[in-house]
């Protein structure tokens, strides 16, 4: 019934809007922001209420924000002239004739002219992220305040988010410590963070401009199988898989479609709203530029908790790094967008949302969850401090590591890549770049590297088999003969369509789910374990198509991370545990290895984001005898000083992965490698070995892998 009434409210709701011009649309700013209320405070563990109590806090605060909105609403403007509106100006229908702005937030519901919620979108904006660095320098205190907002452009009557971009300002500073704990520097901290964000404001309201511009775009319909109709445009014109989109004809009736696939040159439909035929050119409107949704999805799987702050912030660094360049899109859930509609909603309260049940309530289920999850891993070494001629001249060095992997629905890693960054913050009688804002840069350069290397390496060639039978528990297809049947294969079904395109059937992607049956061989032919999961799809039959992005490859073994911490060995001088890392990034290129993901804390927070998302699917740690455990051990082999900021050493690093079953090691793999320094300082020669370490771990990664290759 809810979806009955959902959609019933929708049609109504666009059959009462005029015949508008092309691309007709309003704009009503959410004049709060997002994440600043207690409520939003308690759901956003990377927000440091000190910042915002600094920004935000007391009656200067209050004017603080208040101005910012002002700012908000000033830029929207002027970025979309005649198309803002007030959130009191949003209602079930059209009211009046004209366009007028009416800025006030007293004003009555259903003044002329309102504009029916169905032609409007909401823009939020947010603060998603911010932090407090604090590091004493004798008596003086180095601050740097790193706030990230965020900017969404949301279609109301269908909730769902149709645009979003977020951006970080840094905003470092130095006071006394006497002047910064008096509160004294309170006034110049609020003042260069309203600066900051003001201008963030504008840069995201000036990005949105370029990329969200919703257009119309005629389409046809050119065929129909049952109740699945083609469209003569794809993925081009802004169709994406899994989405509802709206249309109109030509008398301005309007319809519903859900998107079931999408492709370069057509797109499989079904009208849930409105009768439609085939030969029928009908109006949608596309909001963005769409990626292409047969590239595979990944879910970016972040624990927003306490100490995996740097982990969100590679997270988003690596969304804007990507783009639409690689072979993959990714496909994050929005952990906070019920709190979103409930702004929305309570912001628009002249509207009757009881109408749509998707803006005032969880509801549904979606059968369509990500293909792969992506982890990210960043750690950072020591700080090495060198000193120059006469000490007056100083070099802060460490070195950054991000490493990421793309993991199927088993838990099985498919690809591993990484990106570095050698960063020294160079200094003049002790005035410099802060090791917080340091830490950031060098993570954001590391970030970019990790996504140059996705798009040049990580390769998603989708293969497709043809089904030979189909029964109960599997789906028998041909060409994957040999193929080991100890794991399983994440995979999709494609089921040709009667309708044709350009010569070739349309394809409509089944929504079918891994099955509890294993894998089985049966002479030339592979039983995938499925279950149909979708109910309003055919289920999966003779002639139809398997399509893999990643298939298992004969003769690897099949192990999984050990749940401890890593191997330290013997006369061990330097604890580095970010070798880690790198160890279990060695081990997942492999050819001879098929390795699981073990971190029970990866599926415990995968599992609560696809709840989130409302997906069906749950990933379980899977239950494999092997298990890997990396290590290191960093010893001096000799040393020797000429003088205090001047020393030599010999040092041997190695770097191993144990192969366990139980608590007993069945194998070790290690590599090793012994290094010259010179030119460090005696009272941190820890520090810089462990700075020195990371490079040479990278160095290190092709000797490593050719060994766990051979063994």
């Amino acid at each position: 019934m809810a979806a009955a009434a959902r959609i019933a409210a929708l049609v109504l709701g666009l059959a009462a809007c005029s015949g508008a011009a092309a691309a007709s649309f309003h704009l009503f700013p959410v004049q709060e922001i997002e994440g600043v209320s207690a409520e939003g405070r308690a759901a956003r563990p990377l927000v440091d209420a000190r910042v915002l109590d600094r920004l935000f806090g007391g009656e200067p605060g209050k004017q603080a924000q208040r101005a910012m909105v002002d700012h908000f609403v000033a830029q929207l403007g002027q970025a979309y002239p005649g198309s803002l509106i007030h959130p009191k100006q949003v209602y079930d229908t059209n009211i009046g004739s004209g366009y007028k702005f009416i800025n006030d937030d007293n004003g009555q519901c259903r003044q002329a002219p309102s504009f029916n919620v169905a032609d409007t979108y909401a823009v939020v904006i947010g603060v998603t992220r911010a932090s407090l660095y604090e590091v004493v320098k004798d008596d003086n205190i180095e601050v740097l305040i790193p706030v990230t907002l965020s900017l969404q452009f949301v279609k109301p009557n269908l909730a769902k988010v149709v645009y979003t971009m977020s951006e970080t300002a840094y905003s470092p500073f130095r006071f006394s410590k006497a002047e910064y704990a008096s509160g004294a520097a309170d006034a110049v901290i609020r003042a260069q963070l309203m600066k900051n964000v003001t201008a963030q404001v504008g840069s995201l309201v000036a990005a949105a401009r370029a990329a969200f511009n919703p257009k119309d775009v005629v389409v046809k319909l050119v065929g129909k199988d049952g109740k699945y109709f083609v469209a003569d445009q794809g993925v081009e014109a802004g169709f994406v898989k899994g989405e509802q989109v709206e249309a109109r004809d030509s008398a301005g009736n309007a319809y519903i479609f859900d998107v079931l696939y999408a492709d370069s040159g057509y797109a499989v439909v079904k009208p849930v709203a409105g009768s439609v035929s085939v030969g029928d050119s009908l109006k949608f409107v596309f909001e963005t530029a769409a990626d292409d949704s047969r590239k595979p999805r990944l879910m970016p799987v972040v624990n927003a908790g306490p100490g995996n702050e740097w982990a969100s912030a590679v997270s988003d660094m690596f969304a804007r790094d990507i783009g639409f360049n690689a072979s993959f899109q990714l496909s994050p859930v929005d952990v906070h967008f019920t709190q979103t509609k409930q702004l929305v909603t309570r912001s628009a309260n002249c509207v009757t949302w009881q109408k749509y049940p998707s803006m005032t309530q969880a509801s549904g289920e979606r059968k369509d969850p990500p293909d792969f999850f992506l982890r990210f891993t960043p750690v950072l070494t020591p700080l090495a401090t060198l000193s120059g001629a006469g000490g007056t001249k100083t070099s802060e060095r460490f070195h950054t590591l991000v490493t990421a992997q793309v993991i199927d629905q088993f838990g099985k890693v498919i690809y591993s890549e990484a990106g570095d960054n050698d960063y020294a913050i160079d200094k003049v009688n002790g005035a410099g770049l802060g090791f917080a804002e340091a830490k950031e840069v060098s993570l954001k350069n590391a970030t970019g590297k990790l996504a140059q290397n996705f798009i040049a390496k990580v390769r998603f060639a989708p293969k497709d088999y043809k089904v030979v039978k189909v029964d109960q528990q599997r789906i028998w297809v041909e060409g994957l003969a040999g193929m080991p049947t100890s794991g399983k294969l994440s995979f999709t079904v494609l089921h040709p369509l009667d309708a044709m395109v350009r010569g070739k059937p349309a394809l409509l992607e089944l929504e079918t789910g891994a099955g509890a049956a294993d894998l089985l061989a049966e002479g030339e032919l592979l039983g995938l374990p499925y279950s149909a999961t979708n109910p309003s799809l055919p289920a999966p039959r003779r002639g139809d198509l398997v399509r893999l992005y990643a298939q298992a490859v004969p003769g690897v073994a099949r192990i999984v991370d050990c749940d401890e911490g890593p191997f330290i060995g013997q006369n061990n001088l330097v604890d580095a545990p970010y070798l880690a890392p790198l160890v279990r990034h060695a081990l997942y290129q492999s050819k001879k290895f098929a390795s699981h993901i073990g971190d029970p804390a990866f599926y415990a927070t995968t599992n609560q984001l696809l709840g989130l998302g409302l997906f069906d699917l749950q990933v379980e740690r899977p239950e494999i005898e092997v298990c890997s455990q990396p290590g290191y051990v960093i010893r001096e082999d000799a040393a020797a000083c000429e003088s205090a900021d001047n020393c030599k050493a010999t040092v041997t690093m190695g770097l191993v992965t144990r192969l366990k079953k139980g608590s007993e090691v069945y194998k070790s793999i290690s590599a090793g490698l012994k290094t010259e320094y010179s030119g460090f300082p005696s009272a941190n020669k820890s520090s810089y070995y462990g700075y020195k370490q990371l490079g040479n771990g990278l160095s290190m990664q092709s000797d490593l892998i050719n060994k766990l290759n051979q063994n």
